[in-house]
């Protein structure tokens, strides 16, 4: 049964009015009331569209309003708002956040003053957003975001994960669920991300623990790599049903004989035997990959400390694979204590996302969000790659960098090509604002050009004479006509709609330059946005 679009004036819960009309009412009561927060408004609606034409659906939701009220399939943190003043206007029934207001500039197509804001479907497509330190990318554009995101999780309709490297940015009360900090680890983080295949497992441990400034030999890192952690995790898997915990890893990574022994003594069936001939090629396999072995045992080590084990081995772990449910994490960055490890963290965390939000079994009922600061240091070839993957899934990566040259040159050109909608701010190194310009394209102007020349008329005279007047000057037996003749000269020609030199030092401060698309393929030019506004 196709969803009955609602008319003018109408309420999302009059679909309950023939069928369910105490639930109906107890909704207009609600509101009349008060006691109804957009947020719940939102979710309820949501639900009321989602079980549309299933009418025991219907009747059970229609129980729950009646019983609970405001509460009816309220999020897990019982919130019906953030308990902080909001920093931006929302329209949670549409997903849609107001981050400023359009200027009327020449460089854009149309010259409308209006409110400008975005949406789920426009975030579906990935966001990329380039500015110098104090430009407002972090206060004015990201964080009215990622309380937009906050809150549509409180209604049901998104998940939203932000990685913090700063650790303060983002650390607003009531804006998340979960917060991952090594400093302070009331909640671990799960390094396998959830999953219960070691290949997969081992692709995203090798993406994560890539040592850095690794361009030429990236490939024989990373399958060596990959292979190294395959051997090590698959028999370990089988034998005990879980993961290896650090020190473990390390174990198995060393070969050392008590943990292949304890392994091999919980192998059993056809799959053990295969599992123990795997594990008896491991050291040869180790030793076929000497270095990228070698490497991944010094970045366990790192990790192989009391604080970090706390958070990679304790029981209540965060799994990637709960953002499937409307859920809001935080993970901080202590990099001043633990700078490299925190940098493995970052990765595991954005590679762990792509993975499941790429996979066939994710939620499509939800949006799905990723906030990246600093994100040119975190984001790898898998990671730019899948980008186009995330919108069919209903999913999206909000990048936040000082400049593209933050980014591995190996994935500049994906990065920058994938992602739909960009955000720039002046002050940008020319370099950047060359590739922005380009982007933004050409369009057609109007411009004048004005001549100036000097005309000369020459007449004969016979023997009479001429007072030197009217522009006229005479010579024995000739006259001279002293003239000046004016042009103008209007035509159309094709212009960048924002030179170099605009993006670096025309865009005001609190200001950016953004243009959009959708996930349908429709795209709006260079706008000039006042985020202040």
């Amino acid at each position: 049964m196709p969803i009955r679009r609602r008319r003018r004036g109408e309420t999302p819960w009059d679909v309950l009015r023939d069928a369910h009309p105490d639930a109906a009412v107890a909704m207009d009561r609600l509101v009349q009331d008060g006691r109804l927060s957009d947020v719940d408004t939102a979710r309820i609606a949501g639900a009321l569209d989602a079980r549309a034409g299933d009418d025991a659906a219907l009747a059970q939701l229609a129980d729950e309003i009646v019983r609970y009220g405001p509460a009816a399939l309220a999020h897990p943190s019982a919130l019906h708002d953030l308990p902080v003043p909001r920093l931006a206007r929302h329209n949670l029934a549409a997903g849609q956040v107001r981050l400023g207001r359009t200027v009327q500039d020449s460089h854009a197509d149309t010259v409308i003053a209006q409110d400008f804001g975005i949406d789920h479907d426009v975030l579906r497509t990935s966001l990329l957003v380039i500015g110098p330190p104090g430009s407002g990318k972090t206060r004015g554009f990201a964080l009215p975001i990622v309380e937009h995101l906050s809150l549509s999780a409180l209604a049901g309709q998104a998940s939203v994960v932000v990685v913090d490297p700063k650790g303060n940015d983002f650390a607003h009360e009531g804006w998340f669920d979960v917060t991952i900090d090594p400093l302070n680890p009331t909640t671990g983080f799960d390094l396998y991300g959830g999953t219960q295949h070691p290949d997969t497992a081992a692709d995203r441990l090798a993406s994560a623990m890539l040592p850095p400034y690794v361009t030429d030999d990236m490939a024989y890192f990373m399958d060596g790599s990959r292979n190294a952690l395959y051997a090590c995790l698959a028999p370990f898997h089988l034998a005990f049903g879980r993961w290896p915990k650090i020190r473990e890893m390390l174990a198995l990574l060393r070969s050392e004989q008590g943990m292949t022994d304890q392994v091999k003594g919980n192998l059993r069936g056809p799959e053990g035997k295969e599992a123990k001939a795997l594990l008896d090629s491991r050291r040869d396999q180790l030793a076929r990959n000497a270095d990228p072995a070698a490497s991944l045992v010094e970045r366990f080590q790192l990790l192989a400390r009391p604080r970090l084990m706390d958070l990679f081995d304790r029981d209540n772990t965060f799994r990637m694979h709960d953002i499937n449910r409307p859920t809001r994490v935080r993970v901080s960055l202590p990099e001043a204590e633990f700078p490299d490890a925190t940098r493995i963290l970052a990765r595991l965390v954005v590679s762990q996302f792509v993975q499941v939000t790429s996979a066939p079994d994710t939620n499509r009922g939800i949006f799905k969000a990723l906030a990246i600061d600093e994100a040119g240091r975190f984001v790898d070839d898998y990671v730019a790659r899948g980008v186009q993957k995330l919108r069919s899934n209903n999913a999206g990566l909000i990048l936040l960098a000082q400049t593209i040259s933050d980014f591995p040159l190996q994935v500049r050109a994906t990065v920058f090509g994938s992602v739909g909608c960009k955000a720039v701010f002046g002050g940008i190194d020319p370099v950047d604002a060359k590739v922005f310009s380009e982007w933004f394209g050409d369009h057609w102007v109007s411009e004048i050009s004005y001549s100036q020349g000097e005309a000369t008329g020459l007449a004969r005279t016979t023997g009479s004479s001429r007072d030197n007047r009217g522009g006229w000057n005479r010579t024995e037996g000739e006259t001279r006509n002293w003239g000046v003749n004016k042009g103008t000269n209007l035509r159309r020609v094709e212009r960048p709609r924002w030179t170099v030199s605009d993006i670096v030092t025309r865009i005001p401060a609190g200001h950016c330059v953004v243009a959009l698309s959708r996930s349908d393929g429709t795209r709006t030019g260079p706008t000039l946005v006042n985020l202040r506004a």
